[in-house]
């Protein structure tokens, strides 16, 4: 799947409020401004052009409507140590060709946000091109920009996710556990509290931070305090759920890993079902590149009424058992493939796969024709050749 655009977007709030976009390499994307330009609009527009990492602005205090967008949107702010002055900013901006003055402020905070950064950034492709890291190239700048650790760190969390899910895959499609997939499988709930500490530990800085910045306040500007509580909360409640998520996911991890080893160590009580929603075209193209449908293959399909020719023709010398969910229709009696209900049989899924237990199939098995379907389908295709 193509990775969304990398931005970073410079705001520029007032009576009449702009947005500025650059793309990560620093190249202009598009500008708006209008009077009518609040916080829900400006998200509207600017994911519509790609996924911002940072937000700039050409004031040393951060506007409001920098920071509420910013938390909405999980980016970081770049802010200068004092105000951009006017003459710099339409000097920056002078060969862009722009609506109005707003929208050149905001382009001169994205110009600023995108030269403050831009050292990392070098590093992050340097890194890339001396690893053979374009694969995940988009996502490791997404995770050292917004959440500011390392770039080796962030390729061993990106590549840890990947490599794991390939071995679930593996395990599934081979009906084996090595000795090696296990402890892969093991040391990925390792990798998961590691990155939850990472996390744990951006959200103490955060805390630190904000904790100074209220101190440097003195408790003055109780409108903009106000404003800064407000954000603060937003971003610790932000980061809270951030860490349940991944408590979540560990959770589930090791309940999933707990089923597949029940189900491995027993391998041959079970039978491998590949998991398709539908026979369309789309669906099938999609999910082959994980499936990779061969010969003798079972597959479990919801819809199986929902087909192409094409798909058809693809699996009809590779497939003769459906296991189906949903009840038949369409053209299905005509399909070269015998159809199983699922709802007999005991099933238990993980992902694109599933595993259905051998005696059940079995007795399912038994209610279907067999025999009268091959003789059906033979006379079919001989009157097709007639």
């Amino acid at each position: 799947m193509e990775s969304k655009r990398l931005l970073i977007v410079g705001i520029d709030p007032g009576m009449t409020t702009a947005y500025a976009a650059l793309d990560i390499e620093g190249k202009f994307v598009a500008s708006g401004s209008s009077k009518q330009l609040d916080l829900k609009s400006m998200i509207s527009e600017t994911i519509k052009l790609g996924k911002v990492l940072l937000v700039g602005t050409d004031k040393a205090k951060v506007p409001g409507l920098a920071e509420a967008f910013a938390a909405k949107i999980g980016a970081r702010i770049i802010s200068p140590g004092e105000d951009l002055k006017v003459e710099e900013k339409r000097k920056i901006t002078r060969e862009f060709k722009l609506g109005d003055e707003h929208q050149a402020d905001a382009l001169a905070a994205a110009i600023f946000a995108y030269k403050e950064t831009k050292t990392l950034l070098d590093k992050i492709d340097f890194f890339i091109k001396e690893n053979g890291k374009q694969e995940i190239g988009s996502r490791l700048k997404e995770l050292v920009m917004t959440k500011r650790i390392s770039i080796s760190n962030a390729a061993k969390i990106i590549e840890a996710k990947e490599e794991d899910e390939q071995v679930i895959e593996n395990v599934i499609s081979e009906r084996k556990l090595t000795e090696s997939d296990f402890l892969k499988l093991y040391n990925k709930l390792k990798r998961y509290e590691s990155e939850i500490k990472i996390m744990r530990s951006y959200n103490s800085n955060l805390r630190n931070r904000l904790e100074r910045l209220g101190k440097g306040r003195g408790g003055k500007e109780p409108g903009d305090g106000k404003k800064a509580d407000k954000f603060r909360q937003e971003r610790l409640v932000f980061f809270e759920n951030l860490l349940k998520s991944k408590n979540r996911e560990i959770c589930d991890l090791m309940s999933m890993m707990r089923g597949l080893l029940s189900i491995i160590s027993d391998m041959s009580s079970f039978i491998v079902l590949k998991k398709l929603d539908s026979l369309s075209a789309n669906e099938f193209s999609f999910k082959n590149k994980v499936l990779n449908i061969q010969r003798n293959d079972i597959l479990l399909v919801d819809n199986p009424g929902i087909s192409s020719p094409r798909v058809i023709e693809a699996l009809k010398d590779k497939v003769f058992v459906i296991v189906h969910r949903n009840p038949l229709a369409g053209k299905t009696g005509e399909m070269p493939f015998v159809f199983v209900n699922a709802k007999n049989l005991k099933i238990q899924e993980y992902g694109h796969f599933a595993f259905a237990e051998k005696k059940n199939f079995e007795a399912e098995k038994s209610r279907v024709n067999w025999v009268r379907k091959i003789i059906d389908d033979y006379r079919r295709e001989k009157e097709l050749c007639r």
